[in-house]
């Protein structure tokens, strides 16, 4: 007994220390640090407990495979929470194919001091194997289970005591991780993506009017860009990975996005627009754009929902014919049959391209030749038409032939921030090709051209570049601005302005089919006119967190957004509650598939 006692406090240490150090938690305060330290204790002695149902001759080895499965689970989360800021839940296992930038990419993750992960299995397991077998009187075995399971009891209570919405808001799972351990939380995580399918079996149409009230759109407000793009084709370009910082953004002299800082003159460019994308990525991008619903709290809604009813943009371009275009496969990320459930007509994807070892990267096609050869397929289409480009290039971990690479490589200390802005490069002379040949073809002038990033490119693992290259302090405030990305909406022939209104995502939606003439009112969607003065200025991300005019709410913390000073938690307990509203109605309307009902 008392070598597994050991072994799980060591691991309890070796956890802590990971926590810290490798996932650089920083817990808000005195008790969260304490629930931090404490909290899997109990669950690392229930586990390592496990070996005392085996024979006394395994015991050892079933140690050094509990060992080895502990050490595995805490970094596989690593690697992944270092792409991703996130804990890994049952539906980004079970889709893990779909998970972008670890599949191709993971070599770029591992650092050369993961080794000290494996270290002590060799010590430790070299130990037991030494010592040999061993008995365990049974009277002790339950004195330890008891041990084990009342510790485990008392600090679950203590983080219901503590956080008594934690449960509620498992959304934000590092709180979670942090108040029940990294352990508890994915036997929570479990036990929760096992039963929520059981909402769309228990939801009725009573529970449709239950939320609609508080959903439906209601930017009825006409402003004096109704209907300016009314009737002209619609151009989506979904930009890859890319951050706002990278507009007007030089390295040694030379500007990182030539035609996108030339566009935006001309153009809407709204430059206060939050990432509010969550572990579907650029598919989470595409769903708030097509339905202005929040993503899912775990896993993405195109592999969970996708037969789901949804309000998504060709439902309400009823006249478009509607198509996308990308150049990866059919099925990463469950796009064809997510883009039959929302009304689209055709999807141009990799089997229709012509791919070879010139044009070809890890995802499928580069932008260049993605859009040079998705031209025919235009002209081929009925208008008024709705397109959406889906690009690939500027995807991590931002690898480029020394052909492609027209910037110069940034001095920052990071080696992925300076591959990036080169990237950012390419898909820049990308668009700028395409806007040229749409124009040489005559299907420029009669567009509306919509462009937006659709997630962070650079996550808080490789940020300290970002920080050097903006000569900026590395701060809470810093952190969530740098996670704005940019939008653009272009119709030729209309004067440029600046919007700076604080948004997400999620409002392009309705912001779009203003400038189209749509009415919207009548629609279940979180969705707001970024062009509407009434526009509340509230942000919602995935985890809870927030930011308004006034106030940032980021990992426990609420400060001054103009600042990043931290003021009383009281200033942002109204801004926690409607997060907390708005993220558990999105929800409630995806799980029980509601829309059906409408």
């Amino acid at each position: 007994m008392k070598k597994a006692y050991w072994i799980a406090l060591f691991y309890w240490l070796k956890t802590t220390a990971v926590m810290y150090v490798a996932f650089q938690m920083s817990p808000p305060g005195l008790i969260d640090h304490l629930l931090l330290i404490f909290s899997s204790l109990g669950p690392l002695l229930l586990w390592f407990g496990l070996s005392f149902f085996f024979f006394k001759r395994l015991h050892p080895w079933v140690l050094i495979g509990l060992m080895f499965l502990t050490t595995f689970f805490l970094y596989a989360h690593l690697i992944y929470y270092r792409f991703y800021e996130d804990f890994l839940t049952l539906p980004i296992l079970l889709q893990v194919g779909n998970v972008g930038g670890l599949s191709q990419s993971t070599w770029t993750l591992i650092s050369p001091w993961d080794l000290f992960f494996a270290i002590d299995l060799v010590v430790i397991g070299w130990w037991l194997i030494k010592r040999g077998s061993f008995t365990i009187p049974s009277k002790e075995k339950k004195q330890y289970a008891g041990s084990a399971a009342g510790i485990t009891l008392v600090l679950l209570a203590a983080s219901w005591w503590h956080s008594p919405h934690l449960f509620q808001e498992n959304y934000n799972r590092d709180k979670v991780v942090t108040s029940i351990s990294i352990y508890a939380y994915q036997w929570f995580d479990i036990a929760y993506s096992i039963t929520a399918p059981l909402q769309k079996v228990t939801a009725d149409e009573s529970a449709d009017g239950s939320v609609e009230e508080f959903v439906s759109e209601k930017d009825s407000l006409k402003t004096e860009w109704f209907g300016r793009a009314e009737g002209k084709n619609v151009v989506f370009i979904t930009l890859e990975s890319v951050q706002n910082f990278v507009i007007d953004t030089e390295v040694k002299g030379e500007p990182v996005t030539p035609f996108l800082n030339e566009l935006k003159d001309d153009s809407l460019y709204f430059s206060n627009l939050y990432d509010q994308a969550s572990q579907g990525k650029s598919s989470d991008a595409e769903f708030m754009v097509d339905t202005g619903l929040y993503p899912l709290d775990g896993g993405s809604v195109f592999v969970r929902r996708p037969h789901n009813t949804f309000n998504g943009l060709p439902e309400l371009l009823k006249d478009y014919q509607t198509t996308v275009f990308h150049g990866n496969v059919r099925t990463f990320w469950n796009r064809e049959q997510m883009y039959d459930s929302l009304g689209y007509d055709q999807f141009i994807s990799k089997q229709d391209y012509e791919i070879n070892k010139e044009n070809q990267i890890n995802y499928g096609i580069e932008d260049k030749s993605f859009f040079r050869q998705s031209i025919p397929y235009m002209k081929q289409l009925n208008e008024p038409y709705m397109t959406k480009f889906i690009t690939l290039t500027n995807h991590f971990p931002f690898l480029l032939d020394e052909k492609d690479r027209s910037l110069p490589l940034a001095d920052t200390s990071e080696p992925v921030v300076n591959r990036y802005l080169t990237t950012v490069r390419y898909l820049d002379e990308s668009i700028r090709q395409l806007f040229q040949s749409l124009k040489e073809e005559g299907m420029y002038q009669d567009t509306m051209f919509v462009l937006f990033g659709d997630h962070y490119g650079i996550s808080k693992e490789y940020e300290d570049g970002v920080h050097e290259l903006l000569d900026q302090p590395d701060t809470a405030l810093s952190h969530t601005t740098n996670q704005r990305v940019p939008l653009l909406i272009h119709i030729p022939g209309m004067e440029g302005k600046t919007i700076d209104t604080l948004g997400g995502q999620i409002d392009i939606r309705s912001t779009v089919l203003h400038l189209l003439g749509k009415q919207t009112e009548n629609y279940m969607s979180f969705s707001h006119n970024l062009l509407a003065g009434e526009k509340e200025e509230f942000v919602a991300f995935r985890d809870g967190d927030f930011i308004t005019p006034s106030y940032l709410f980021q990992d426990g913390i609420c400060s001054k957004t103009d600042s990043s000073q931290p003021v009383n938690a009281s200033h942002c307990k109204e801004g926690r509650e409607k997060a907390r509203e708005k993220l558990k109605l999105s929800d409630h309307i995806i799980k029980g598939d509601l829309l059906r009902f409408k």
